[in-house]
Protein backbone atom coordinates (compact mmCIF):
# COMPACT_ATOMS: atom_id res chain seq x y z
CA UNK A 1 0.00 0.00 0.00
CA UNK A 2 1.03 3.56 -0.63
CA UNK A 3 0.64 6.50 1.71
CA UNK A 4 -1.25 9.19 -0.24
CA UNK A 5 -1.84 12.84 0.69
CA UNK A 6 -4.89 14.56 -0.84
CA UNK A 7 -4.30 18.30 -0.61
CA UNK A 8 -7.04 20.81 -1.40
CA UNK A 9 -6.07 23.64 -3.72
CA UNK A 10 -8.06 26.87 -3.44
CA UNK A 11 -6.80 29.24 -6.11
CA UNK A 12 -3.27 30.11 -5.01
CA UNK A 13 -3.80 28.66 -1.51
CA UNK A 14 -3.42 25.04 -0.49
CA UNK A 15 -4.94 23.19 2.44
CA UNK A 16 -2.37 20.44 3.10
CA UNK A 17 -3.36 16.91 4.01
CA UNK A 18 -0.71 16.40 6.68
CA UNK A 19 -1.79 12.94 7.85
CA UNK A 20 -2.54 11.32 4.52
CA UNK A 21 -3.96 7.84 4.15
CA UNK A 22 -2.75 4.33 3.31
CA UNK A 23 -4.57 3.16 0.19
CA UNK A 24 -3.96 0.39 -2.33
CA UNK A 25 -4.07 2.51 -5.52
CA UNK A 26 -5.21 5.67 -7.27
CA UNK A 27 -8.69 4.25 -7.79
CA UNK A 28 -9.09 4.07 -4.01
CA UNK A 29 -7.78 7.65 -3.76
CA UNK A 30 -10.48 8.79 -6.19
CA UNK A 31 -13.12 6.94 -4.12
CA UNK A 32 -12.01 8.80 -0.97
CA UNK A 33 -11.99 12.13 -2.80
CA UNK A 34 -15.45 11.44 -4.23
CA UNK A 35 -16.79 10.78 -0.71
CA UNK A 36 -15.16 13.96 0.63
CA UNK A 37 -16.55 16.01 -2.27
CA UNK A 38 -20.01 14.64 -1.58
CA UNK A 39 -19.76 15.93 1.99
CA UNK A 40 -18.31 19.25 0.81
CA UNK A 41 -21.20 19.81 -1.59
CA UNK A 42 -23.41 20.18 1.47
CA UNK A 43 -21.08 22.81 3.00
CA UNK A 44 -21.57 26.00 0.98
CA UNK A 45 -18.78 27.88 2.79
CA UNK A 46 -16.10 25.46 1.58
CA UNK A 47 -14.70 26.17 -1.87
CA UNK A 48 -11.74 24.73 -3.72
CA UNK A 49 -11.00 23.94 -7.33
CA UNK A 50 -8.92 20.76 -7.24
CA UNK A 51 -7.23 18.04 -5.25
CA UNK A 52 -3.48 17.52 -5.56
CA UNK A 53 -2.44 13.98 -4.69
CA UNK A 54 1.14 13.36 -3.52
CA UNK A 55 3.11 10.51 -2.01
CA UNK A 56 5.03 10.72 1.28
CA UNK A 57 8.01 12.20 -0.55
CA UNK A 58 5.89 15.09 -1.83
CA UNK A 59 5.95 13.83 -5.42
CA UNK A 60 2.85 15.02 -7.29
CA UNK A 61 0.93 11.96 -8.51
CA UNK A 62 -2.28 13.52 -9.79
CA UNK A 63 -4.29 16.71 -10.04
CA UNK A 64 -8.00 15.99 -9.82
CA UNK A 65 -10.22 18.95 -10.74
CA UNK A 66 -13.30 19.39 -8.58
CA UNK A 67 -15.44 19.49 -11.72
CA UNK A 68 -14.35 15.89 -12.50
CA UNK A 69 -15.26 14.75 -8.99
CA UNK A 70 -18.64 16.50 -8.97
CA UNK A 71 -19.56 15.07 -12.37
CA UNK A 72 -18.78 11.58 -11.02
CA UNK A 73 -21.24 12.19 -8.17
CA UNK A 74 -24.21 12.82 -10.45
Amino acid sequence: MTHFHMHLRMGADIRPDIDGMELPDMEAVFDVIRLAASDAERSPGLSYDRYEVTDDGGRLLAIIPLTRVVSALH
